[in-house]
């Protein structure tokens, strides 16, 4: 790297007793400098060309991300209504089985009230009919007997 170089030329160079100073060859620096006015413009593009990579593989991976999460939220909603309608469902089905129940129960005191007025009827209807077949048996018993007459014997 140049700035090694450069630091590699300065430690080279050699110091006076009693003086805070470096003496260097002065061929040697401006030639490495010369390299560094060449070489840092090229590098200053390859760095903008790396943190132009850079944003471009940033921006893909949030729209990747975006993407990813507006699916997770689509696919969430879709299992909430989902959901939501299998409650509802369980919820009419649960309503329908209570209502029917609550029919048969309706239909079944309607049909035992028909069937015990009916009994009522029939019961009252065996009445009155016993009573007129007591009546006539009580009628046949309180004539006088008549003579039985056998149909299969010549007169």
């Amino acid at each position: 790297m140049l700035v090694d170089r450069l630091e590699a030329v300065i430690n080279s160079g050699w110091r006076p007793p009693l003086f805070g100073r470096v003496f260097i060859d002065e061929r040697e620096v401006l030639d490495v400098l010369d390299l560094m006015r060449t070489a840092i413009p090229d590098e200053i593009k390859q760095a903008r060309r790396i943190n132009q990579e850079r944003d471009k593989v940033l921006a893909q991976a949030q729209t990747e991300a975006n993407r990813l999460v507006t699916q997770a939220q689509e696919r969430v909603e879709r299992m909430v209504t989902e959901d939501n309608v299998r409650v509802m469902a369980e919820e009419r089905a649960h309503e329908v089985v209570t209502q029917a129940r609550n029919d048969a129960s309706d239909i079944r005191d309607d049909a035992d009230h028909y069937v015990m007025d009916m009994l009522h009827r029939l019961d009252a209807e065996l009445k009155r009919v016993h009573g007129s077949v007591q009546n006539a048996m009580d009628a046949m018993e309180a004539r006088e007997p008549a003579a039985v007459v056998d149909e299969d014997e010549p007169e």
